[in-house]
């Protein structure tokens, strides 16, 4: 006796779950694996600070968003710009220098920087202890250089840009700013913050 006939839009059959489309099947599968990714993705927080969708236009957003970098908690975190006590300045000079290079805060003081980049070259400022440091230098790594890539703890800046960044100290006794634009930190381009 011969087999039955198998529909072609089915693949049905004896022994092949009969009543449900293989292409249904085939997208079901599709459907699970990416609904998974998205969860590790959003578990992991898609691989640090520097993932893709997370870098910005020249033009882009200043304010911070939350979950671009872990910061420590130590260290502080970002905060609003309404909550700032003080604001201080700060310039970004192509001599791969920041200007001041020193600046002292209180532990929990709020303070708004405003970063300028008076050079020709693009900088960054860059807040943290120094494994934030390093963390957004290994990530940097990754980014074309003087692609915009913002983060609560992090404005890049391109000539002529002003931006703020606000952030709520934490206990530390000392922090660190800096550029990581290819060669800038390492040519001397940091800053120091001291928490009293």
């Amino acid at each position: 006796m011969a087999d039955p006939p198998r529909s072609p839009d089915t693949g049905a059959g004896p022994n092949r779950g009969e009543g449900m489309p293989r292409w249904v099947k085939v997208f079901a599968i599709i459907g699970i694996v990416l609904a998974l990714l998205a969860v590790v993705v959003l578990v992991t927080g898609g691989g640090g600070g520097h993932g893709p969708g997370r870098h910005l236009g020249a033009g882009g957003d200043t304010a911070p968003s939350s979950g671009h970098q872990s910061t420590s908690a130590g260290a502080g975190g970002p905060a609003d710009a309404t909550e700032a006590a003080r604001t201080v300045k700060v310039t970004t000079l192509d001599a791969m220098t920041f200007q001041p290079s020193r600046i002292s805060v209180s532990a929990g003081e709020t303070v708004t920087f405003v970063v300028t980049n008076t050079g020709r070259a693009v900088h960054e400022f860059t807040l943290g202890d120094a494994a934030m440091q390093q963390q957004h230098a290994d990530a940097m790594a990754h980014i074309p250089a003087g692609m915009a890539h913002d983060s609560p703890n992090s404005v890049t800046l391109q000539r002529g840009e002003t931006k703020q960044l606000t952030w709520r100290f934490g206990d530390t006794a000392t922090l660190e700013y800096g550029c990581h634009q290819p060669r800038h930190h390492q040519a001397g381009m940091h800053g120091q913050i001291t928490v009293a």
